[in-house]
């Protein structure tokens, strides 16, 4: 999923740990340009470990895997696909391509190569594959993911006599693998799927799009009890993956109209959902202007979700004080985002002195915290 918080942009991102990210480059509307059944495009990379491959072998099936050393979700299947590197042996070559690190932007993709390296080691036998990663003039991730329209990692490509049989998440690869291998999987009818997918996909997004200018036309003249209805009418035939999308705007037109409402609102939402929560931070931290009351809602959510066990971790306690931060700073509290930037700072340090790689976090990224902590004094 797209970044939430502008500090998780910096470091990681709450739902990034759990779910999954995209990429915010052109992937999205890039035309689709390499589908299942093409012939898979050369590996132009630099190897890290493992045995390099030059070419695809058509007596050997492939895995491809694209990652990031931020992508909390990434880092999660990686075991995964080693007990699957160890199980396929000599029938599947597993390979990990690193793409879309952070801060290379404006400079050469292979100058973050030092840490690439560092986080590989670090992951030891959790990555029991070849590793690789793109190049200065990122081949893999333009020929490979944005040719496929694949715009999230973690992101797998399965090649079968050089040619890509499957895309798709890696937890989800284990079945394609026996399939592929035993000779019964239908390419042509995994491509049928994915094109009437496609298809699908753009008629809800159309739909979508028209709920939302009503939506939009509603609220710029003030006619919340319209807009409110004209979402609540469009949910019960609406795509569960733009349920949440539909409810962040519901949550926001509610905001708008009566602050009560939203709050009571949210609350439905998190029992119906217990993703929601992700949801609600990433729409009202991204926002100014809000009531206090909304703000404070969000605190409270991150005062919960610093007990949960999945950010039971410097990254995500970082994540949790930087986020409090800046709603506090919203709020026009100086004091409480001075103090909660503070402590993000000291488990950010505290993390680098104790050399916790997983972590992520170096000098640049604790200056980057400093900077924002300093806007907060002023």
């Amino acid at each position: 999923m797209k970044s939430i918080f502008k500090y998780f942009a910096i470091i990681s991102i709450i739902t990034i740990s759990i779910i999954g990210s995209k990429n915010t480059s052109s992937a999205q509307s890039a035309p689709v340009t390499l589908k299942a059944g093409d012939a898979a495009p050369a590996l132009n990379v630099n190897w890290i470990k493992g045995t390099p491959v030059t070419g695809f072998d058509n007596n050997m099936v492939y895995v491809v895997e694209f990652w990031a050393t931020w992508c909390g979700p990434c880092k999660s299947a990686m075991p995964h696909l080693s007990e699957l590197a160890k199980q396929y042996a000599g029938k599947v070559t597993f390979i990990g391509v690193n793409i879309w690190e952070k801060g290379t932007e404006n400079k050469p993709y292979e100058s973050v190569m030092p840490a690439v390296q560092q986080f590989v080691e670090s992951m030891g036998d959790k990555m029991g594959y070849n590793v690789a990663m793109d190049k200065n003039e990122k081949f893999m991730a333009n020929n490979w993911m944005r040719a496929a329209g694949q715009n999230g990692i973690p992101a797998s490509f399965l090649i079968k006599e050089g040619k890509i049989a499957w895309i798709g998440h890696p937890m989800e690869i284990d079945k394609i693998i026996d399939e592929v291998l035993a000779g019964t999987f239908d390419v042509e009818a995994y491509k049928a799927a994915v094109e009437k997918e496609k298809a699908e996909e753009a008629r809800m997004m159309a739909a979508y799009k028209e709920m939302a200018e009503k939506v939009a036309k509603a609220v710029e003249q003030k006619d919340y009890t319209t807009a409110v209805a004209t979402i609540d009418n469009a949910l019960p035939t609406m795509h569960p993956e733009l349920k949440a999308r539909a409810y962040s705007l519901k949550l926001n037109t509610l905001i708008s109209e009566d602050p009560d409402k939203a709050i009571a609102f949210c609350r439905e939402w998190k029992k119906e959902d217990q993703n929601a929560v992700f949801n609600i931070i990433n729409l009202v931290v991204s926002k100014d202007g809000y009531p206090a009351e909304i703000y404070q809602m969000v605190i409270d959510d991150l005062n919960g979700l610093s007990s949960d066990s999945r950010f039971n971790n410097s990254n995500g306690q970082v994540n949790i004080f930087m986020t409090l931060a800046e709603c506090y700073y919203k709020m026009k509290d100086k004091d409480n985002a001075v103090s909660s930037a503070q402590k993000g700072i000291e488990v950010a340090e505290k993390a680098i002195a104790n050399q916790d790689k997983e972590a992520g976090f170096d000098e640049k990224i604790v200056a980057q915290l400093k900077s924002t902590l300093e806007r907060y004094k002023q």
